[in-house]
């Protein structure tokens, strides 16, 4: 058997989930002829550069921008000008795709993000009449109206509630099976607190708050960091600042007051350890990260939230009891304090987010695609 695992590098989430699911067959079923990749890199250059990086400036820049169009939209059907407007764009953008399929002829196709599957799925050439079943995983707790095709095979989504809004979208319920979000089989493995802190290189005795660099500005992170190290008791704050060397290098040289201990790291590849040795993390609440957050009991502060999937995020976390959000700078020094000083609180957020994890959800999915028996092909009538 063949799988294709394709994704977008339209934020990192989906890319993670699409290597979760690799690791994840390669490990369950070595049989399995297994492939993960990018589809924009099979659509044409242009297409690629504005798709990527017009995301990422209206997240980042315009956020409110893009809170009012992903609710806009999300309030289309199927039958909408929108939809139609987008299957044009997709047939336009199939053909890269299509080749790909045809060199690697998967008996399955498996998607993490929602380009890959509507573009194959919206296309009108002929060979869509040989393209396999694809799924959708979707990776935030919430789906939007640009993930629904009523051709997809089956849906895996985060939580019965997202399972419901794709069944009131017009997909029907025996289509959609609630897995958890995909994430690396590392975040569900055994690993003590006493274990981890000396991998990282932290005291597994002291209180612990790891903070996330990914979506802060460089001088918000720095002066945030400045106010949490004023915060009482004895602790340590850990930072992990990516790929991102102007704010390493202006943490590194910040002197942490008696009793306080900073950590300035920059890329690491091994982040179930710092959430295991961590009491909270504080970061955005992209679906990946909470989700690894919780496979491993760590309590989460949701940074300024963007309006859309991680606001959406958010509330199911908060909703859960695993989760708090700060909106603002203010907010988030008044959250840190809380949770370095309130040990009973920090506990309970970390048994409920122990209750919603899902830390198996990539072996989930691929027993399923992997494991049962091939449907029928798009042209042979929807399984």
């Amino acid at each position: 058997m063949r799988l294709l695992i394709l994704s977008a590098s339209a934020g990192a989430g989906h890319l993670r989930a699409a290597q979760a699911l690799e690791a994840a067959c390669r490990d369950m079923r070595p049989d399995v002829e297994v492939r993960s990749d990018d589809a924009l890199n099979h659509t044409p250059k242009l297409f690629k550069k504005w798709y990527a990086q017009s995301y990422l400036e209206t997240v980042n820049r315009i956020p409110k921008v893009w809170g009012y169009f992903y609710e806009y939209y999300d309030r289309r059907s199927q039958a909408s000008s929108t939809a139609k407007v987008m299957r044009v764009l997709d047939r336009f953008n199939a053909g890269g795709l299509y080749k790909l399929v045809a060199e690697f002829r998967p008996d399955r196709i498996l998607t993490t993000h929602f380009l890959p599957s509507n573009v194959l799925l919206s296309s009108r050439r002929k060979e869509r009449g040989t393209l396999p079943p694809v799924s959708v995983c979707v990776t935030d707790y919430d789906v939007h109206f640009f993930w629904i095709h009523p051709d997809v095979s089956r849906w895996y989504v985060g939580s019965e509630e997202v399972r419901w809004q794709v069944h009131r979208k017009g997909v029907p319920l025996d289509r959609i099976v609630v897995t958890g979000i995909p994430i690396h089989p590392v975040f569900g493995r055994e690993r003590t607190r006493a274990a981890a802190a000396a991998e990282v290189g932290v005291n597994a005795a002291l209180p612990t708050v790891l903070i996330l660099s990914g979506g802060f500005g460089v001088g918000h992170v720095a002066e945030t960091v400045k106010e949490v190290l004023k915060t009482p008791g004895d602790f340590q704050a850990v930072v992990v600042c990516g790929r991102n060397e102007e704010l390493r290098k202006e943490l590194e040289v910040l002197e942490a007051p008696s009793g306080k201990r900073l950590v300035v790291k920059g890329f690491v590849t091994n982040m179930e350890d710092y959430l295991t040795a961590a009491d909270f993390v504080v970061t955005k609440p992209g679906g990946l990260s909470v989700s690894e957050a919780i496979a491993r009991g760590c309590p989460i502060v949701a940074y300024a939230p963007i309006p859309g999937q991680e606001e959406r995020n958010c509330d199911h976390l908060m909703e859960a009891g695993a989760a708090v959000k700060a909106k603002d700078a203010a907010t988030l020094e008044f959250k840190i304090r809380l949770l370095l000083t309130d040990e009973g609180v920090r506990r309970r957020m970390a048994d409920c987010a122990r209750r919603v994890a899902r830390p198996r959800a990539a072996f989930d999915v691929i027993g399923l695609e992997a494991g049962a028996g091939l449907e029928r092909s798009i042209s042979g009538g929807r399984a």
